[in-house]
């Protein structure tokens, strides 16, 4: 059958994993795609074969383990001896109760350490770790996310930052703003307690204009409280929805600045998400919060700001005593970053993948 990869995805709909079964197939592999969908969202439409397991309900956990425990047992029956991909820890973990054969792991987030409970925390931190250890290979989205694990043996994980596409469009000359007017965009989807008192704290700000991309993360009570209010003020302005990355370069011409100051929580705190490369890729400098491994990045390379995003009063103090001389620096650290570093290259890992006969 030569190379092929059992995909068992937590959402099919989830535009990362799309963009990894699509690398996998770019590099000669016959893939076999199966996952969920998510309560709410719609049946994707994609370029390549996949299988519904079935319907994720929120909060309806129960449900959750009898559909997991069902679809993991049908697949390990199914594809005896095949090597899988588990795009989660609670995929990895159910499927593991049955699937004995090689595994290709990712962690892209800490979602399971925002638990209020001590207990069951530690019990999936030592379930991550031992995932990782028994996998073929671990992909790590985050240099912070190895940091945070602590002590793993570096044969078994790689880091894949989230780069930008090779198909993204070069970036264009950024449009002047009018009357030194600063223009701050938040691209992507819209939730966040943190981006809430940001906006909340922009709001009328003379010479300061908030410029949202995107789409509103449904039943999201910080996007809710957002979207109240746009229209009520004229420097708060939203753009609706955009096609990535075709429409990238031209939202980046049109900002000064983006936004990416996401809540503190332990998975934000080691994550790396793809606004830094995004942010780099267009000469746009960034504002993240303080107190992560993003933040200690962004500081490092001189690309943008670290603030305290939950506080409105240090946002406000942000933005009336914004000093351009600075964000010239900033700005032309940007400029200097060399671009194909900012570009998604995954030959290393397949190569090493080759190197394993699987």
């Amino acid at each position: 059958m030569g190379k092929s990869v059992v995909f068992v995805l937590s959402s099919l709909n989830d535009p990362h994993f799309q963009k990894r079964v699509k690398e996998f197939i770019g590099h000669g592999y016959s893939v076999f795609v199966y996952g969920f969908l998510r309560e709410g969202q719609g049946v994707p439409v994609l370029d390549y074969k996949y299988t519904v397991l079935g319907t994720i309900r929120e909060r309806d956990y129960f449900s959750r383990l009898a559909l997991y425990f069902k679809s993991m047992y049908k697949l390990a029956k199914k594809y005896r001896g095949s090597v899988f991909f588990f795009s989660s820890l609670d995929i990895a973990l159910f499927a593991r109760l049955f699937i004995r054969g090689k595994y290709i792991y990712e962690v892209c987030d800490l979602t399971e350490m925002a638990l209020n409970s001590k207990l069951l925390r530690n019990f999936l931190l030592a379930a991550n770790k031992n995932t990782i250890r028994k996998s073929l290979i671990t992909i790590l989205t985050s240099q912070g996310f190895a940091s945070f694990f602590n002590g793993l043996d570096e044969s078994k994980y790689v880091v894949i930052p989230n780069r930008v596409s090779p198909e993204c469009p070069k970036a264009i000359p950024r449009r002047p703003a009018k009357d030194g007017v600063l223009r701050i965009g938040f691209v992507g989807v819209v939730r966040f307690e943190s981006v809430y008192h940001f906006v909340n704290a922009c709001k009328g700000v003379s010479k300061t204009e908030i410029h949202i991309y995107g789409i509103f993360s449904e039943g999201d009570k910080w996007g809710g409280r957002i979207q109240c209010l746009i229209g009520d003020y004229d420097n708060i302005v939203y753009h609706g929805r955009f096609s990535n990355p075709v429409d990238l370069p031209s939202i980046y011409s049109n900002i000064d600045l983006v936004l990416c100051a996401y809540t503190p929580s332990p998975g934000v705190n080691y994550a790396e998400p793809n606004k830094l490369y995004e942010s780099l890729y267009f000469n746009c400098p960034i504002i993240v919060s303080k107190g992560t491994y993003l933040g200690e990045k962004v500081d490092q390379l001189g690309i943008g700001y670290s603030i305290d995003s939950m506080n409105e009063e240090s946002v406000l103090s942000f933005v009336n005593e914004f000093d351009h001389e600075d964000y010239n620096v900033k700005l032309n650290n940007c400029e200097m970053y060399p671009k194909s570093e900012c570009i998604d290259c995954y030959d290393f890992f397949f190569d090493s993948l080759d190197g394993m006969a699987i």
